[in-house]
């Protein structure tokens, strides 16, 4: 098939209930989506023939992902001296409407550096975490400030070796970081703390709220493992021992009833646990294996499987994988994707997929094979970050920070 580009189990079912505000079904304001779980739940995209590329901007060096709310869409950069900068474009245009610059190094550390955390929007204020701790909360529209504090100055955090790379979060009038190892919490309308339990050393995963037996839970990543703690009083109900080489815990747990995915590379791997609940001690291990690997995004969990990259970056084998949730079986493995990234669209129907050299591919999401019904040349490599799916159109960008919106509408 020839593609072309035109440029201009049951328990699966029971997903708790996130605790992420409402959205327009087809945006995404938050790294992962509405639900934080890497599923676009619009129907209204191609799935083969050509594609075409609405706009295409630069904005500097990164990893971060879009977000995208209220007909725009946020991005960050770095001018690879001394500078990050948050951009706010037109979702539709590209036309840029403002744009926030702060001062943070490059720290390029064995990759090309510049910035990696997402913007996260929020009743009108662009929230974002920069990698040496700045916290800005923006007006969405314009850019204004509307405070500014800083995780080691004003907060006594200590950056991770890649600095804090999570996105903020919001409940109420919460706001959640992912800082030290029970996160941390700050009124979201002046960012003054309400709740700080304890130090420690961050991990590199966006805060996952879910609900549990009535309850309001986080997850948290730290350098020595990942935590549950209740955000609004800071309370810790578990805390589960995974140590991975360089302390990198990145990848989001995935929670499904009462199950909870972790998983890490570095030859690290992935365990399956099972927590009943609240008031029922520790989670218990199910199963503990390396055939899953996430170094850095997050698997996507669809009727009861598991897609997400395993393995690491520049190591043969890494690759798109599909692994049974329960049993840790896997089912298929893609090379050519490489180190890519992936969502998934359709409310569970297709993969879309990112590969490393920045080829967008369009799959049925099955467990039985990878088979591209599309597939389209859009960005140079290298690209590790997920591509997000919002009205339509996809957004992609690469380590250099070149962007391109790419219309997918029927």
């Amino acid at each position: 098939m020839k593609f072309r580009i035109v440029f201009q189990a049951v328990k699966f079912c029971a997903l708790g209930a996130l605790l992420i505000p409402q959205s327009h079904a087809d945006e995404w304001p938050i790294f992962r989506g509405p639900d934080q779980n890497g599923i676009s739940k619009e129907t209204n995209f191609k799935t083969e023939g050509d594609v075409k590329i609405l706009w295409s901007v630069k904005v500097g060096l990164g990893h971060s992902a879009f977000t995208i709310a209220d007909g725009l869409a946020y991005v960050t950069g770095h001018n690879g001296q001394s500078t990050g900068t948050i951009f706010c474009f037109d979702a539709m245009t590209g036309d840029e409407k403002w744009k926030y610059d702060y001062t943070n190094p490059l720290d390029p550390k064995y990759y090309a550096g510049g910035t990696t955390g997402a913007v996260t929007i929020h009743e009108g204020v662009a929230y974002h975490v920069a990698r040496r701790g700045q916290i800005s909360a923006l007006d969405a529209k314009t850019g204004d400030v509307k405070w500014t504090k800083h995780l080691k100055d004003d907060f006594g955090f200590t950056a991770p070796t890649w600095g804090f790379t999570g996105a903020p979060v919001v409940k109420g009038d919460l706001l959640i970081l992912a800082a030290g190892e029970n996160g941390l919490v700050l009124d979201k309308k002046d960012g003054s703390e309400l709740i700080k339990n304890g130090g420690g050393e961050a991990g590199y995963s966006t805060p996952y709220l879910f609900e549990k037996d009535g309850e309001q839970l986080a997850i948290v990543s730290h350098k020595k493992g990942y935590a549950c703690i209740v955000p609004a009083t800071g309370k810790q109900y578990w805390n589960h021992r995974w140590m991975t080489r360089y302390g990198v815990n990145a990848a989001e747990p995935i929670v499904s009833g009462d199950y909870v995915f972790i998983s890490s590379g570095y030859g690290k791997g992935a365990v399956l646990l099972d927590w009943k609940g609240p008031g029922t001690g520790d989670p218990i291990k199910i199963w503990q294996s390396r055939d899953m690997k996430n170094q850095m995004n997050a698997s996507v969990l669809v009727d009861g499987h598991l897609y997400g990259i395993d393995g690491n970056e520049r190591q043969d084998g890494t690759g798109l994988k599909c692994l049974e949730m329960v049993t840790g079986e896997t089912k298929w493995l893609e090379e050519s994707v490489a180190h890519g990234a992936m969502s998934v669209a359709g409310g569970g129907t297709h993969l879309i997929v990112v590969t490393e050299q920045g080829e967008l591919q369009i799959a049925p999401l099955t467990p039985e094979k990878y088979e591209p019904t599309l597939k389209a040349k859009v960005v140079p490599g290298k690209v590790w970050t997920v591509p997000v799916l919002a009205n339509g159109i996809v957004y992609i960008r690469n380590e250099h920070g070149e962007c391109v919106a790419v219309d997918l509408r029927k």
